[in-house]
């Protein structure tokens, strides 16, 4: 009886020694900090939680911003104007694949308590694009491992979540309808991936979008002239040849334009009939165009090398020969419109003028 009694106690214990094991066991699986992505894990629950604001994420971040440019990016050391005006404004920031602009975009945050695949951060951007929105959407996330945001990989694990699209451009002003629809799909993938986001009044995002358009609207200025030809119609093959000793580069069958890194110049030449024709148009893009050296200066100086090389005299819309005094009274006007698109933070030329006057 004695034995027996030792074999149930024995028997007893081990159960409740194996029982004690178990529930450790349920405790650990059950904890954030053990699953396969510890790492990752651990990085956003020490994180503190994320301040919205542009400025805060930046100091977090401290990324080493580059303004986009056509063509070849200037080094560090040599900077254009305009990405020192929109650096030295605060205004703006590298997320992911864009450039994050307080005054054209509206930018959300999805603060997640657990880590997300790659998988679900795609189907996120798919889902934003069956939108069709006529604005540009963006979409980034943070990786914790790498320290910055980025475009979302297959394979990859993230916390957070920003999603932003620009209010407005010059053919297109985010309308009541597309902005809740937006913030409908935005709702929709933060209850994909168990986040939380402040999502913005409607009316007031459209306001705000309203206001964008008019002031894009205001500054929407562009400048032609006109080469007439004083002998034949020119044929595709002349004008290229012209174009090409001209510095601009062919973009489609009859379009050429000029591309300069350091310093945008937003001009185009185009003809204004089908080849053969007698008549060239070339127009010079104001708010995309870099202020110094003068897009002005450069406007007439290809349009008399073209004049020149072609045959042809230069003329103004009405068909009225362009004075040599024309230039100087327009430059006037030119700096003056240049003056007021700083005051309203908008420097000509910069990554923030090419959005908003996106053609």
């Amino acid at each position: 009886m004695k034995d027996l009694t030792w074999v149930l106690l024995s028997i007893a214990a081990v159960l409740l020694i194996a029982l004690y094991l178990y529930g450790k066991w349920q405790e650990r699986k059950s904890d954030p900090l053990d699953t396969s992505n510890e790492d990752l894990d651990a990085e956003s629950l020490e994180r503190p939680l994320p301040d919205r604001s542009a400025s805060a994420r930046s100091a977090r971040q401290a990324p080493v911003r580059i303004e986009p440019t056509m063509g070849v990016s200037p080094g560090p050391e040599s900077p254009t104007a305009a990405t020192l005006a929109e650096e030295s404004s605060g205004e703006t920031q590298q997320v992911g694949g864009w450039i994050e602009d307080s005054l054209l975009d509206l930018t959300l945050e999805l603060r997640c308590v657990h880590a997300f695949d790659g998988v679900a951060a795609l189907e996120a951007r798919a889902q934003l694009d069956r939108l069709a929105l006529a604005l540009p959407i963006h979409l980034a996330v943070w990786d914790g491992k790498a320290g910055r945001w980025g475009p979302p990989d297959r394979f990859g694990f993230y916390s957070e979540m920003m999603i932003g699209v620009q209010l407005a451009n010059r053919r297109h002003s985010l309308g009541e309808i597309d902005a809740s629809r937006f913030i409908a799909a935005v709702q929709q993938v933060a209850v994909s991936i168990d986040a939380d986001f402040d999502p913005p009044d409607v009316a007031r995002l459209v306001q705000q979008a309203a206001q964008l358009d008019s002031v894009c609207a205001r500054f929407d200025v562009q400048i032609t002239l006109t080469l007439e030809a004083l002998g034949n119609a020119w044929s595709n093959a002349e004008v290229g040849a012209a174009a090409t000793e001209a510095a601009l580069e062919g973009v489609q069958p009859e379009r050429w334009e000029r591309f300069d890194a350091q310093h945008p110049t937003a001009l185009a030449m185009t003809p204004a009939t089908s080849f053969p024709t007698r008549r060239l148009t070339l127009t010079l893009d104001v708010p995309a165009s870099a202020a110094h050296p003068s897009p002005l200066a450069t406007l007439f100086s290809v349009a008399h090398q073209l004049a020149a090389r072609l045959n042809a005299r230069v003329v103004d819309d009405n068909g009225r020969t362009v004075e040599p005094g024309a230039q100087s009274a327009i430059e006037g006007e030119l700096e003056k419109l240049i003056g007021e698109m700083r005051a309203d933070g908008i420097e000509p030329g910069s990554a923030r003028a090419r959005r908003l006057y996106a053609a």
